[in-house]
């Protein structure tokens, strides 16, 4: 906390020193509160992180760190992206979260060519509706993890060549996220001989899922595969496990929560969670930021995509940079050119915006420890 107000104290006094212009802002878009709010305080903590490196290694020019609440809503975060693009100061957006509020938001980021650099929306929808006859601007979106499409391939050719799984029933929470999640594991699945015997809406927010457990069990499949947000994973499985259900249990990195330990208690112990890249706590060319994130923000452990937050936020201080200034065609242009060497490998972005890396990581939920574990 004293850490934190350091740094609001050292952002108050850049604004006193800038005060005929006035510092550039960059927004942190994301949940802060609700169910999501602790993936919204970890970019956060990421970004600010980001700044202070980069304004300690090449004399940064003084910027702002907005914190704008979607809370997990399209609607709120469509609100948001309004608010951010009113302000002239404004320069870039690091979110939105989740792929619902980023596909929302980024249509109102187009039409200002406002760049967002999202740590964590994974739908293929998210870059590919740019490409699309009705997109009403520019193309602004810039993912730093693989979409949807690779990560549930990779998580098809594990269940079915790793694991030997044939037979699959799969849910999803009708969001795009979840959803794009599972069409792209039930095709991939398809392709590779596997069967789907059934493919099973819920809404978010549902916490009995009875019903959803007992079309399972009289499918009898080999493994079951979420496509969704962690506290609906967590009952699910909770709820299977109750039933007596012994099959496997997959799920995206959208689960992959340290929360889902508290939903799920125990019954979480054992199912596979698929990851875009390497996760923080075993990325070698991480072992820095890892220990200074524990040491500035009072022993918090990073989530699931701080270290992707941290990234694309000195992906946006570099652009600043390079534009020499905060014109957002500038910096928007400056964005789409980069190629830096980063804790995440080589960050370089195709023409939706999309990573060139394609790298996913599979891991295993260790209940004793509360942990994820790499599974190669």
């Amino acid at each position: 906390m004293a850490r934190r107000s350091a740094l609001a104290a050292a952002l108050i006094l850049a604004c006193a020193c800038t005060r005929a212009g006035g510092p550039a802002r960059l927004v942190v878009a994301a949940p802060m509160t609700g169910d999501m709010g602790g993936e919204g305080v970890g970019l956060e903590r990421s970004v600010r992180m980001a700044v202070e490196d980069e304004a300690a290694e090449s004399g940064l020019p003084p910027v702002e760190v907005v914190v704008l609440d979607d809370k997990n809503d399209p609607y709120e975060a469509a609100s948001v992206a309004r608010r951010a693009v009113d302000d002239p100061a404004v320069f870039a957006v690091i979110g939105h979260m989740t792929s619902g509020c980023a596909i929302e938001a980024s249509k109102v980021y187009a039409q200002a060519s406002l760049a967002m650099i999202t740590p964590s929306a994974t739908a293929t929808q998210l870059t590919v509706q740019q490409d699309q006859p009705e997109w009403g601007g520019e193309r602004v979106v810039f993912r730093l993890p693989p979409s949807d499409a690779v990560q549930g391939e990779y998580a098809a050719d594990y269940a079915v060549k790793r694991l030997s799984f044939k037979r699959f029933v799969l849910v999803h929470d009708r969001t795009p996220y979840g959803l794009g999640l599972a069409e792209s594991f039930r095709g991939a699945v398809e392709r590779k001989g596997a069967k789907t015997l059934s493919f099973v809406p819920v809404t978010r927010g549902e916490k009995d899922f009875s019903e959803t457990v007992h079309a399972i069990m009289k499918e009898r499949p080999e493994a079951v595969f979420f496509g969704g947000l962690y506290m609906e994973a967590g009952l699910l499985i909770k709820q299977l496990r109750a039933a007596q259900w012994q099959g496997a249990f997959m799920s995206g990195d959208g689960a992959k929560n340290p929360d889902l330990f508290e939903t799920a208690g125990a019954a979480v112990d054992g199912a596979y969670f698929s990851v875009g890249g390497v996760p923080v706590e075993a990325l070698p060319s991480a072992s820095d930021f890892l220990e200074r994130y524990q040491k500035v923000w009072a022993g918090a452990h990073p989530r699931t995509f701080d270290h992707y937050g941290y990234v694309a936020a000195r992906v946006a201080l570099r652009a600043l940079r390079k534009a020499d200034g905060p014109e957002r065609k500038k910096v928007l242009e400056a964005v789409r050119q980069t190629d830096m060497r980063a804790m995440i490998g080589d960050v370089v972005f195709d023409s939706k915006g999309d990573t060139l890396k394609g790298l996913v990581t599979m891991t295993k939920a260790d209940f004793a420890h509360k942990k994820f574990v790499v599974t190669y």
